[in-house]
């Protein structure tokens, strides 16, 4: 393969493979995290790369320039001002050997979204890449019909491309019904799949508007119309189900918790997308619920639905990886924890990892692109960060006094990188944000 080819398929973006629709970007008067979709357009006059599947796989069979000197990319690194936030870190390495290139402060620092790369890895890894969760109709007797909640994070109400939707099961649920001769039923709902408590003991309130209750059995995001998390979401979900059988003549007499049996029969079910597209959505939109809901799915497997279940696989499948570091803290998956503690040597490590094995393609998929995509939209927009656009994809974090970036780039003579770029205690945000755009898109632009 020649090396503008490895470079036309390393480079561009990946606009159209498996894309979601997009979430509602709830706001607030104080978000603590860039957690869902930006809105912002490119910048004026900016034309977006043509558009490509994602990189062929692994590194090792493609065709690629030797990494620059470390020297040369030290070179180009922007400075930040003491002003905007303390000594930041960056980690560099060489996608194709894994030599670091660039290691300035390896320590553990609060990661804030970029968690989500860890965390999906570890998904993909518990899961896999085809597995998919079921929403269902039971019926334990007569006239009795119980909603079954299976862990689908993107379930809506409303039919919507690539995702399970009520309306879907209710039309499927009257069509059974009615072939029986039933027009009056109980309806109950069962959220029993995760068990512990829905809402993190270190999510304070005024992240209610940044990621939902975490619930086996939730619709259109777990949020109200005003954008907050739904105290209730698994009734929600039975409420608005409820009403999908009464708009089609069902009489429902009520609407209640009920655990269903194993032996209760099937009337209907909807699937939601593959493990694969649920990844790319969470990176590409930030999707704190998302990933929560599938960390949980991950923790099944060992028997533990509940928060300390999730970090716990995620934790155990990352030193199986070799994902760790001294001092690393694993309290959420999402990121939304203060009390997490992540190196950019890890993360970089783990970057590198998602290039070279196939089995995590997904991620690349959904990292959001420079100027382009996802959270990274309305980034790479002043002049010198053109390079950037369109070649940079990485995982955004962002809380209060915290900026962070991590992925990958191939520099304009073919070289792949690996990055990750930390800062707490930031004091500037917006100007941390633009000297981790300029550094990586003059990394870009290294023929060097």
């Amino acid at each position: 393969m020649s090396r503008m080819a490895v470079l036309v398929l390393l480079a561009v973006v990946v606009v159209a493979a498996g894309v979601l629709l997009a979430v509602p970007q709830w706001r607030s008067a104080v978000l603590p995290s860039v957690t869902v979709t930006q809105t912002a357009g490119p910048p004026p006059g900016y034309r977006a790369p043509a558009t490509a599947g994602p990189p062929a796989l692994p590194l090792a069979e493609l065709e690629l320039a030797p990494a620059p000197s470390a020297k040369a990319l030290t070179g180009r690194m922007k400075k930040l001002a003491k002003a905007a936030a303390a000594t930041p870190s960056a980690v560099v390495m060489d996608a194709q050997t894994g030599r670091v290139l660039i290691d300035r402060g390896d320590r553990p620092y609060i990661p804030a979204s970029t968690m989500k790369l860890l965390s999906s890895l570890a998904a993909v890894e518990a899961l896999g890449n085809d597995r998919t969760f079921a929403t269902a109709v039971v019926s334990p007797r007569d006239g009795v019909l119980i909603l079954r909640g299976g862990g689908d994070p993107l379930l809506t109400d409303a039919r919507s491309t690539g995702r399970a939707s009520l309306q879907q099961l209710a039309s499927a649920t009257v069509t059974a019904l009615k072939r029986a001769g039933v027009t009056k039923v109980t309806l109950g709902y069962d959220a029993s799949l995760f068990t512990g408590a829905a809402w993190h003991r270190h999510w304070t309130d005024n992240y209610r508007y940044s990621v939902a209750r975490i619930s086996a059995l939730t619709v259109d995001g777990g949020r109200t119309r005003t954008g907050e998390a739904d105290k209730n979401p698994a009734a929600t979900a039975a409420a608005k189900f409820a009403a999908r059988l009464a708009r089609a003549g069902i009489t429902v007499a009520a609407t209640r918790p009920m655990k269903a049996s194993a032996d209760a029969r099937e009337l209907a079910t909807v699937a939601s997308p593959r493990v694969e597209r649920l990844i790319e959505h969470v990176l590409r939109y930030s999707d704190n619920t998302a990933i929560e809901t599938l960390s949980r799915q991950a923790a099944l497997a060992g028997g533990r639905g509940d928060f300390a279940g999730a970090t716990g696989a995620v934790r155990t499948t990352l030193k199986r990886l070799g994902l760790w570091a001294s001092g690393m803290v694993i309290d959420d998956t999402s990121g939304l924890s203060r009390d997490n503690r992540v190196t950019p040597g890890v993360l970089a490590k783990a970057m590198r990892l998602v290039l070279t094995e196939d089995r995590f393609r997904s991620l690349i998929a959904g990292l959001p692109v420079g100027g382009v995509s996802g959270t990274l939209v309305d980034r790479f927009d002043d002049a010198g960060e053109r390079a950037g656009r369109g070649v940079v994809r990485a995982k955004t974090g962002s809380l209060r006094d915290v900026t962070t970036l991590a992925g990958y780039l191939v520099t304009a003579d073919g070289s792949p990188l690996v990055f990750a770029l930390m800062a707490n205690q930031v004091v500037r945000p917006f100007a941390t944000r633009d000297w981790m755009d300029s550094t990586t898109a003059n990394w870009a632009a290294c023929g060097c």
